[in-house]
């Protein structure tokens, strides 16, 4: 039985599927209205043309025939209407009961489907073009309108005809318009769409389908590395592929920039288990050594028992400043990229921390330097401030067995300000300094001695990150047996530039 992860995965629906059926029932719809307006604007003009030119036809008729001088008769409109010879060919064949038919166009006078009809002032038709059927004058007087004629329904004009030299009713012209024709164009228009729409629809489909995957095709492997992830959450050094400039590529740079975070989570994590691990080790050795000393023998002898629970609590201690250690250390790099763009007033953080120190070491003498006589604002969080000064205060502390003094001096030059840390203790050999800044590198061992207080190399390393995350310069010098300095160069903010704190 499947899960309902899986039950889930087989029903979805892909979003290029989902975005093509939303671009597709869009183009269909913008098409579908095209090709309504199309065919109404098309027929419409079409319809309103023939008009017209109904109407155009009965004026050119009516003032051609106007030359005539008396009531129309057939002769005087095949002599007005056609040429002499033409007349005379077609005259004696085209007459029936009085009615000259004829199925020749008119070509200056009459459209592509228009037909003629003359009647005389009794209204009795005496010409027409019209091989079949003859409309009535009614309605159409004076006005073009739809009829039916012998079963033919079309657009029919008439219109009275006036001599133009006597002004006396001479007859009228009836024109007729058969919309067959305009029927048959408007079908043709109807099928010349519907193929267009059908052919443009399919192409719209496979060029849209293809567009669609390529432009969702980011976002699928945005969800094939996010699926990777899940299936093995370890596997953060793989990284997107997407590189284009949208948002799509905007949230592939996002997305790896929280895996680059979320590896380095992960690899800070991995790093505080197995140095705990390793560190802890030893300790928990002697501390375990100890009391298995004790359960066999050592309880009964106050010499060994007050040796065992020394070491124990000795170790213990120093089980507590590792951990301490290392939660601090980890704590700094969570929060290092959080305050980018903060100030501090130097003065002020280094005042405060070394008059925490001489309540805590009133064995030792602090002394504060101060060469500015106004605020100086550095460019950095306070809190890291502090914190980095008072690691290097400490670390001095830790190395002046001897000379119990450790100094501090702020002065400024130019753009920087400068904080210098010195004591008189031991001091560093050149070719361990290039080594004091890494983790766990066993400060006996750097300060080249066998014992004094017993450090892990965290506090160092710490400083070292603080530094790095604003970019800041350190310098060092130092002398065995004559103490060392700690020189920051920390970058101001003007005054003016400074908002207000």
């Amino acid at each position: 039985m499947k899960n309902k992860k899986d039950q889930f995965i087989g029903v979805k629906q892909p979003l290029s599927k989902k975005l093509s059926q939303l671009v597709f029932i869009l183009f269909f719809s913008l098409f579908t209205v095209f090709s309504v307006l199309v065919y109404t604007s098309a027929t419409r003009y079409v319809l309103h043309r023939e008009k017209i030119n109904v109407g155009r036809s009965l004026e050119k008729t009516r003032v051609r025939l106007s030359q005539a001088n008396s009531s129309l008769t057939s002769d005087d409109i095949l002599e007005i209407l056609y040429n002499q010879i033409f007349a005379d060919d077609i005259y004696p064949h085209k007459r029936q009961n009085g009615i000259v038919r004829t199925g020749e166009s008119i070509d200056s006078i009459l459209y592509v489907s228009q037909e003629m009809t003359l009647y005389d002032v009794n209204r009795k038709p005496v010409f027409s073009t019209l091989r079949t059927g003859m409309p009535t004058i009614g309605k159409s007087m004076g006005k073009v309108i739809i009829s039916k004629v012998a079963d033919m329904e079309g657009f029919v004009g008439t219109k009275a005809i006036y001599s133009q030299k006597t002004g006396q009713l001479l007859g009228y012209v009836q024109i007729f318009y058969n919309l067959g024709r305009y029927y048959s164009m408007r079908q043709n228009i109807i099928v010349f769409l519907i193929m267009m729409e059908v052919l443009g629809t399919v192409l719209a489909l496979v060029v849209i389908n293809s567009a669609t995957k390529r432009i969702v095709r980011p976002v699928k492997n945005l969800h094939d590395l996010m699926h990777q992830i899940s299936e093995n959450p370890s596997n953060l050094e793989i990284r997107s592929k997407v590189r284009s400039e949208d948002e799509i590529g905007e949230l592939s740079r996002i997305f790896d920039g929280m895996l680059d975070q979320l590896e380095d989570y992960t690899r800070r994590q991995s790093q505080f288990i197995s140095d705990v691990s390793h560190e802890l080790r030893t300790p928990v050795a002697v501390v375990k050594g100890h009391i298995g000393l004790l359960q066999r023998w050592g309880k009964d002898d106050p010499e060994i028992l007050e040796e065992s629970l020394a070491a124990a609590y000795h170790e213990a201690d120093r089980m507590s400043l590792m951990i301490n250690d290392m939660l601090n250390m980890i704590r700094v790099q969570g929060s290092l990229e959080l305050h980018q763009d903060e100030v501090t007033d130097l003065s002020s953080s280094i005042s405060v921390v070394i008059e925490n120190f001489r309540i805590l070491r009133e064995d030792f003498q602090f002394i504060f330097e101060n060469n500015i006589s106004d605020i100086v604002w550095g460019k950095i969080y306070k809190i890291h401030f502090e914190q980095a000064l008072m690691i290097l205060i400490d670390n001095a502390i830790k190395y002046s067995p001897s000379y119990k003094e450790v100094s501090v001096v702020l002065s400024v030059d130019n753009d920087f300000a400068t904080v210098v840390v010195k004591d008189k203790g031991e001091g560093i050999s050149d070719e361990d300094i290039e080594f004091i800044f890494d983790r766990f590198y066993r400060t006996d061992k750097s300060r080249n001695r066998e014992s004094t207080q017993a450090g892990l190399g965290i506090g160092l390393s710490v400083f070292k990150q603080i530094m790095d995350a604003y970019h800041l310069k350190v310098d060092i010098k130092s002398e065995l047996n004559q103490g060392t300095e700690f020189i920051v160069r920390i970058p101001i903010k003007k005054f003016e530039e400074t908002k207000e704190i």
